[in-house]
Parts: C-alpha cells; sequence; structure tokens
C-alpha cells in the first residue's frame, strides 16, 4: 500500500508540476527605438500590449522598453534575429539593401496610396506573396503588425512657398527614394535618423525635416522650426513590427492566435490614433500660431518636377531587379508595382 501511495504521489507531483509550467506566464521583451511619450506608435505599441494581456487572459506580457535602451534602431534587427529581444520596430527604409522585397514601398515616392492603403498592401503582399515572409525569414524574422506612415511634408526653420525656395536647403532624409526626390528639387538630402532631427535643426545643421504631423509633434520639432511644408508626398512606408522566428515557434498555439490576431486591428487602431492626433495638432497650430502650414506649392508643378526626374524613375525603375535577385518571381514583382502606384 504505501508503495502504491508513494507511486501516486509521485504521479500528482509530476501533474502538477507540468500544469505549473502549461500555466506559466509568458513575457516577450519588446525594444523599441522611439520615446514612449507623444508618439502614435508608442500608443499603438500599448494598445498591443493591452491587447495582448486581454486576448490571453493575461497568460500573455509583452514588456517593451522605449527610447533604445535594449537595441538602437540599427540594432534592432539584429537584436532580434539573436534573441537579445523577442520583437520590436523594424525601420524598413533604413535597411534598403538588407530587406529590399520589404521595401518596396519606399522606392516609389511619391505615390498616390493612402496610410491605410499601404498598410493594407503590406499586410496582403505578406499573405500572398512568399517573398515578402521569405525575406524576413532569413534573418529570423516574422511579421507581427505594420506601422504605414501617414502623408509626408517637411518641417522647415525658414518658410519654403516656392519650388525655387527647395534650392539648397539641408533636409534630413533616409531611404532611397526620398534623397531621389530632394536631389530633383535642388535640396540636399541629409541621411539621418528622425531621433537626431531635433538636435541637428536646433544647430542649423539642417534647413528642414522629412516629417508627418504627428512626428513633428513626437519629437517636439516645433520648438525648433515653425513652418510645415505641405506637399504631394503621399503616404510611404515606416515599421514593420517583427517577432523571432525561433520565439514564436516556441508559443503555444493559442498564444500564437493571440499575437496573429494583431495584424489587422493594430492597423486599424494605429490610423485611428493617427487621425485623431492630426486633427487636433493642426486645430492646436492654427489657434495658437505654433506652426504655419503652407500649402501654396501647386501639386501639378511638385510631382512634375519629381516624378519627372531621371533619378527618381531610376531608383523606381530599380527596384524590380533588385527584388528579382533576391528571390522574388518576376510576376510577383509586376504585382507589387501595379498595385502600389494604380
Amino acid at each position: 500500500m504505501l508503495k502504491i501511495m508513494k507511486t501516486m504521489f509521485a504521479a500528482l507531483t509530476a501533474s502538477a508540476a507540468m500544469t505549473a509550467v502549461a500555466s506559466a506566464d509568458t513575457t516577450l521583451r519588446w525594444g523599441e527605438h522611439l520615446p514612449q511619450c507623444c508618439s502614435m506608435y508608442a500608443a499603438a505599441a500599448q494598445w498591443a500590449v493591452d491587447e495582448t494581456a486581454k486576448r490571453s487572459n493575461g497568460e500573455m506580457k509583452i514588456d517593451i522598453q522605449y527610447g533604445g535602451v535594449l537595441a538602437t534602431v540599427g540594432e534592432i534587427p539584429t537584436a532580434i534575429e539573436n534573441a537579445v529581444i523577442d520583437m520590436g520596430n523594424l525601420v524598413t527604409p533604413y535597411f534598403p539593401d538588407q530587406f529590399v522585397i520589404n521595401n518596396a514601398i519606399p522606392f516609389f515616392w511619391p505615390q498616390p496610396k493612402s496610410q491605410q492603403e499601404l498598410g493594407e498592401l503590406m499586410l496582403k503582399w505578406h499573405a500572398e506573396i512568399p517573398a515578402f515572409g521569405e525575406e524576413l525569414a532569413k534573418y529570423k524574422l516574422k511579421l507581427v503588425a505594420v506601422r504605414p506612415l501617414p502623408p509626408y511634408g517637411f518641417i522647415c526653420n525658414k518658410p519654403i512657398r516656392t519650388l525655387e525656395d527647395f534650392k539648397g536647403k539641408r533636409i534630413r532624409s533616409y531611404g532611397v527614394a526620398l534623397p531621389a526626390t530632394l536631389e530633383a528639387l535642388g535640396a540636399v538630402s541629409v541621411g539621418m535618423a528622425d531621433v537626431e532631427a531635433y538636435e541637428a535643426m536646433s544647430n542649423n545643421v539642417l534647413d528642414c525635416s522629412a516629417a508627418d504631423i504627428a512626428l513633428v509633434d513626437a519629437f517636439k520639432l516645433h520648438e525648433v522650426a515653425k513652418y510645415f511644408v505641405d506637399v504631394p508626398m503621399g503616404a510611404s512606408w515606416g515599421h514593420i513590427i517583427v517577432m523571432n522566428t525561433d520565439k514564436y515557434a516556441s508559443l503555444t498555439d493559442e498564444e500564437k492566435k493571440v499575437i496573429d490576431s494583431l495584424k489587422g486591428d493594430h492597423l486599424t487602431e494605429l490610423l485611428r490614433l493617427f487621425r485623431a492626433k492630426e486633427d487636433e495638432l493642426k486645430a492646436k497650430w492654427k489657434a495658437e500660431g505654433t506652426v504655419e502650414i503652407i500649402d501654396s506649392i501647386p501639386a501639378e508643378e511638385f510631382l512634375k518636377v519629381t516624378l519627372g526626374s531621371d533619378r527618381v524613375q531610376g531608383v523606381r525603375n530599380s527596384w524590380k531587379d533588385r527584388a528579382v535577385a533576391a528571390g522574388m518571381p518576376a510576376a510577383d514583382a509586376d504585382r507589387v508595382i501595379g498595385e502600389l502606384t494604380n
């Protein structure tokens, strides 16, 4: 009898241990290069944290460290690949050679799509065109959510009211299409991360920075520049939230469902936040005279100069060859170009 009781006790102990392991909370480490304050991206990230806890009944947690504490913007992809962090924001335009396929959108700027349309396109491409996910997987990355940029303009410390006023201006830039666009305008492109723009403008290293209205507020650029030049750049690409593929594979099926469920809902929440913030800031700037929005440059003139540039067209034409060389079938590349530009 004693032997039977010992056997039963051992079995119960083992079962309890297994249950404890199964019910243990899963915590994901998220590295974010942006500050926590005043950013629509940060607000959407907090939404993802809250929704993950809610949708998992509190069994999954995301621990976000903001401001590049765990990895700088240039280090995040490698940090995720090497499991230093589990997930984070990959600013794809900062890595045009490493993520050629996932950088399709930044090669085509100016372009006519809205922020919502670009977000929906990227999610659709990842669902239907294998090359997008395969490129990320080379670096042990998996798409979790998307962060399309709203329409961009330029925040400047001097007014730009005509195309001629762009000539010689030193403007923060990134990626591949934006430098070409600035060159077509006669401006000087200065490659620089968004987090560096405030100091550069306050020290007169820059005259302007490419930005959307919410970004001006997030980085307090209105303190060092008072003119927002509204031109028909259109929306463009920003970030992809990615997770280490090994970490994703280690999740239970239920946990994977929670992560997968964030995609479309995160985009919806991000768009809601941006629209509300833009309306708020436009009203505030007008009421307080904080920033003057300049919209005097005719759209047709701006697009004629930029899209008529051989350099701009060369950048646009180069993406297909680069994407095919990176492993994307030519037919899929043609589909992406068609859906993006029509």
